[in-house]
């Protein structure tokens, strides 16, 4: 662990969806105050001038940049600190890795997506026509190379396979998914929410999300959003 995160290393800091185990779109810029008794002390993260409250349980992922790639764990809040200075102290959940950042980064975006079952996909006919099912119009509320978040007034059951068109820079990606959760939204608009896990996906299909995912958060960047 101290061969790549050291007390003074630099570290962004993002919150885990326990539900989904995918990472919320906020990130949070620190460093390592101490490492001792596998415990790790982060400072605490300050946003628009106050400190960033975690909570007790709460996990989180922990990034470090280095000239040798990006490495990252996952970490769990055991306490959190007002002396000698505002820290939460964190305890190592899984073993450090080497990632592509990008591939974990879910982009905030509203996209027209269209959505149906996978087994109805499979019923396609030679001609190119569907012989089952059809598809269903959906929104994007947030994006990653490893999946997406939608709306949309079709349902489906937490488990089901699906097969996910969108488009990217006027190319229309077919990308399979498994739904990882369902809720029931109280709004007029779309009647559910899903998150759902890309599988099966081919190279070229994820490196044109996350070539797209890099070009709007460089926008973000430009505009101070990000």
């Amino acid at each position: 662990m101290q061969q790549v995160f050291k007390i003074g290393s630099k570290i962004e800091i993002t919150r885990i969806d326990k539900r989904t185990w995918e990472e919320r779109p906020t990130q949070y810029v620190s460093k390592i105050a101490d490492i001792k008794d596998s415990m790790i002390y982060i400072f605490t993260p300050i946003k628009e001038s106050v400190y960033v409250t975690f909570f007790i349980d709460e996990v989180l992922r922990i990034y470090r940049s280095t000239r040798d790639g990006v490495w990252v764990f996952e970490a769990e809040v055991v306490d959190r600190l007002k002396e000698p200075d505002y820290m939460i102290v964190v305890k190592p959940l899984s073993e450090i890795k080497k990632i592509q950042r990008r591939m974990f980064y879910r982009l905030p975006i509203s996209l027209d997506i269209k959505i149906k079952h996978l087994e109805d996909e499979q019923k396609e006919s030679s001609d190119g026509q569907y012989v089952n099912g059809k598809l269903i119009k959906a929104l994007t509320k947030d994006l990653s190379g490893g999946g997406v978040c939608f709306l949309t007034d079709g349902e489906f059951e937490k488990g089901t396979k699906v097969v996910i068109k969108i488009n990217i820079d006027n190319e229309e990606l077919t990308l399979k998914g498994v739904v990882l959760r369902k809720e029931r939204l109280e709004s007029k608009a779309y009647k559910y929410e899903y998150a759902c896990k890309f599988f099966d996906a081919q190279d070229t299909a994820i490196d044109k999300i996350v070539k797209f995912i890099f070009k709007e958060q460089q926008k973000m960047r430009q505009k101070g959003i990000f």
